[in-house]
C-alpha cells in the first residue's frame, strides 16, 4: 500500500510473519482521527485492525500507539507483593479469587468515580467492555470471562472522563491496559488501572458455540452464567449454568468443551505475550494466590488474591481499601505458580492449537467435534472422571445417611 507507516498494520491480516502478533487492543483504531482504520473478525473470530487506504493520511499515529510495535518500557520490579482477600461475603463470594479488583471498583464509586470492565452480554454468546458509575451494576464484572472483550468506543469515553476530572478504575488484561496507556499518550493522576494475571484469552466462537451446545442439550435458554462459581470451592474452577427452564449445572470449567477449547484455542498473540513478568503498563496487577496452602495463617477456602503493586498511586490505592486483609508476601513466593505471570506457553502448546484449529477452523467441523478429534482421553479422565466420582459418592453418602 502507499502509506508506509501503515504497512505493518494492514499486514497483520495479510502477511502471516505479522499477523499473529496483534492483540487486538483496538488502540489504532481508537487514535485515527480519519476513521480509516477498522477492526473486523478473522474466521476464527478474533478482531484485527483494517486500513481503509483510501481515506489513510499517512499520519502515523496508529504506529505510535500499538503495544506491539513499541516495547513495554517500565519492566522495572514490582513496588510491593501482597496477598490478600475482601472481608465482604458478597464480594468475595461473587469474584473468582479474593475480590480484590470489586473491592477497588466498589471504592472508586463511592468516590464518585466510574469503572471500565468486561462482561458478558445478554445472552452470553460474547464479552464487552462497559463503563458503570452505579455500584449495584457493578456486580456484572465479577470473575472471569476467558474471552477477548470488544472494545468499541472505549478509550474515548475513557479519555473524556479522564479530561473531566472524573477518577477511573479500568480492569483488563496487560495489552488491553498497554493499548489504552499508549492511545492516551500522558499519564493522568484519576486513573487508576488493575490488570489481570492474563495466561491468554479465547475467541467468542468458542463461547458461543459452547453456549449452543448446553442450549440445544438441556432444552432451554441460557439465563445465568458464571465461569469461576466458588460454591463447590476455589481450588477447583466450576462452571454454573442457570436454564429457562429451572434447570441449575455446576462442570469442571477444564473438563467442558469451553475450557478445552480455551486451553487450546487462544488468540496467537497470546502465544508471543511481551507483558509478562515485570513488563507491564499497571497500577495494580492481581491473579489467585495458587502458591497458597491450606496451612497458611492467611488461608480463605474462598480466595486469596496475588496483589502485586507497580506504582506509588496502586500502593496507595490498596492500603485504603477498607474491610480488607491486605499482607505483604514474598514476591517469588507470590507469582511461582501462576502461568499467568510467568511466560510464554510452550511449544507443545502451540502445536495443539494448530491441531485443534485445524478441525475447528479449516474442517468447520465446530466445537463438540474439535474436542473430541484433539483431546486425549486421559484429558477426559483428569477433570471429568474425579468431579463425577466425587458427585457419585456424595449422593451415595447422602442416600446412606437417609437410610439411617
Amino acid at each position: 500500500m502507499a502509506h508506509i507507516q501503515n504497512v505493518w498494520i494492514d499486514s497483520i491480516l495479510t502477511n502471516p510473519g505479522n499477523r499473529h502478533l496483534c492483540c487486538g487492543c483496538s488502540a489504532c483504531e481508537s487514535v485515527c482521527g480519519k476513521k480509516a482504520i477498522s477492526m473486523k473478525a478473522d474466521k476464527e473470530a478474533f478482531m484485527y485492525p483494517k486500513v481503509n487506504d483510501k481515506i489513510c493520511v499517512d499520519c502515523g499515529m496508529c504506529v505510535k500507539v500499538c503495544p506491539v510495535i513499541n516495547e513495554c518500557e517500565n519492566k522495572e520490579p514490582y513496588l510491593k507483593s501482597y496477598g490478600g482477600y475482601s472481608k465482604d461475603e458478597h464480594i468475595i463470594n461473587s469474584c473468582a479469587s479474593g475480590g480484590v479488583a470489586t473491592a477497588l471498583s466498589f471504592e472508586i464509586i463511592k468516590q464518585g468515580g466510574v469503572v471500565y470492565g468486561v462482561r458478558f452480554n445478554e445472552t452470553y454468546s460474547a464479552s464487552d467492555y462497559v463503563r458503570i458509575d452505579k455500584k449495584e451494576d457493578l456486580w456484572a464484572l465479577c470473575s472471569s470471562k476467558y474471552v477477548q472483550p470488544a472494545k468499541s468506543g472505549i478509550h474515548a469515553t475513557v479519555k473524556s472522563d479522564l479530561n473531566n476530572g472524573l477518577k477511573v478504575l479500568f480492569i483488563g488484561c496487560p495489552c488491553d491496559i498497554a493499548g489504552l496507556k499508549r492511545y492516551l499518550r500522558k499519564d493522568y493522576d484519576n486513573l487508576l488501572t488493575c490488570e489481570l494475571f492474563c495466561a491468554g484469552i479465547t475467541s467468542n466462537k468458542i463461547l458461543d458455540e459452547y453456549r449452543a451446545l448446553r442450549e440445544k442439550k438441556v432444552g432451554a435458554k441460557l439465563i445465568a452464567f458464571n465461569v469461576r462459581n466458588k460454591e463447590k470451592g476455589w481450588f477447583v474452577q466450576h462452571i454454573k449454568e442457570e436454564y429457562q427452564n429451572g434447570k441449575v449445572y455446576y462442570k469442571n470449567h477444564f473438563g467442558t468443551y469451553l475450557g478445552y477449547g480455551f486451553l487450546n484455542f487462544r488468540r496467537p498473540s497470546c502465544y508471543h505475550c511481551q507483558y509478562k513478568q515485570n513488563a507491564t503498563m499497571c497500577d495494580i496487577k492481581v491473579g489467585d494466590f495458587w502458591g497458597i496452602k491450606s496451612s497458611d495463617p492467611y488461608w480463605n477456602s474462598r480466595g486469596v488474591s496475588v496483589i502485586l503493586a507497580k506504582t506509588q498511586k496502586g500502593v496507595d490505592a490498596l492500603k485504603a481499601l477498607p474491610n480488607f486483609l491486605l499482607y505483604e508476601i514474598d514476591h517469588t513466593k507470590a507469582t511461582i505458580n501462576n502461568a499467568g505471570f510467568m511466560g510464554h506457553p510452550n511449544e507443545n502448546l502451540l502445536k495443539r492449537r494448530e491441531r485443534f484449529a485445524h478441525v475447528f477452523i479449516n474442517q468447520e467441523m465446530g466445537l463438540e467435534a474439535a474436542c473430541k478429534a484433539t483431546a486425549p482421553k486421559s484429558f477426559w479422565v483428569k477433570y471429568y472422571v474425579p468431579t463425577s466420582f466425587h458427585t457419585f459418592m456424595k449422593k451415595l453418602l447422602h442416600e446412606l445417611i437417609d437410610k439411617k
